[in-house]
């Protein structure tokens, strides 16, 4: 029995697969005083999750927004010093500083990034001084008031869960 394929051109180095250049929602921009808080809850390198939320904080910055990134649980686990032989080197190829570097942009970018002490400390035995410069640890009771304060203020929210 033959079986109907349907068949196209072999896909061409330089050539689009899609109408990327459609859009239909205007481009918005932040409003006078306009925040953005993403919670960034996600096992480091285990899907996509967590580098869309970096890329989705830094274009939500360029659009004018107060951006702040709250990594906690496993997610503390993203903005630290992380190498292979050495810290900042990728050892056997490139993506091991993908993490670190989207933190550090993010940041070169003007967006506050927190990360949680306690995960840190009780869930992945690190100390503080792994957390990358300019992250700023916080106090495991401090996200519950982190999201109440950027509610209060009518804040875009962002959460992100990965188990």
């Amino acid at each position: 029995m033959a079986v109907d394929m349907i068949k196209s051109d072999k896909p061409e180095n330089g050539k689009a697969l899609v109408n990327h250049e459609e859009k239909l929602f205007p481009d918005h921009q932040a409003r006078e005083g306009e925040q953005a808080l993403f919670l960034v809850h996600s096992v480091p390198y285990e899907g996509s999750v967590a580098g869309v939320n970096m890329l989705t904080a830094i274009r939500t910055k360029r659009k004018g927004y107060d951006t702040k990134v709250l990594f906690y649980g496993p997610a503390s686990a993203i903005p630290v010093y992380r190498g292979w032989p050495n810290v900042g080197e990728d050892g056997y190829g490139a993506g091991l500083q993908l993490y670190p570097n989207l933190v550090n942009k993010m940041m070169d970018e003007g967006i506050t990034v927190y990360a949680c002490r306690f995960s840190l400390a009780a869930l992945l035995g690190m100390h503080e001084s792994s957390f990358l410069e300019g992250v700023i640890p916080i106090h495991p009771t401090d996200i519950l008031d982190i999201v109440i304060e950027h509610h209060r203020a009518g804040a875009m929210m962002f959460n992100t869960w990965t188990v």
